[in-house]
């Protein structure tokens, strides 16, 4: 998968050329507010001690598939916090930020 020339990179992909240019330009963008949002997450989470994806989702405002790409993108700054069972009913892992992490 192709990736963009950001730091954390931001993967793009499509089996037509415009899906993969369609693609490539939304990873452009999101990487323009990746570092703001990165910050606003941990902070988040710092705020609420442990928190699941649609936890953050909610109370960010932003759609599962942005937090889901900002927690990856976190690394070793976030570990897992326990399971819990989700809104949906379905169980899901709870996030916390790794103790002395000081990213973001």
């Amino acid at each position: 998968m192709p990736y963009t020339d950001t730091q954390p990179p931001l993967p793009w992909n499509g089996e037509t050329v415009t899906s993969r240019h369609t693609s490539h330009q939304a990873a452009v963008s999101a990487s323009k507010t990746r570092v703001y949002k990165s910050a606003l997450y941990l902070q988040w989470l710092r705020r609420v001690g442990r928190g699941s994806d649609h936890d953050a989702a909610d109370q960010l405002g932003w759609p599962l598939s942005s937090i889901n790409s900002i927690r990856n993108g976190l690394g070793k700054a976030i570990e897992p916090a326990g399971i819990t069972v989700g809104k949906y009913g379905k169980k899901v892992a709870l996030w916390r930020v790794v103790l002395g992490s000081h990213k973001g």
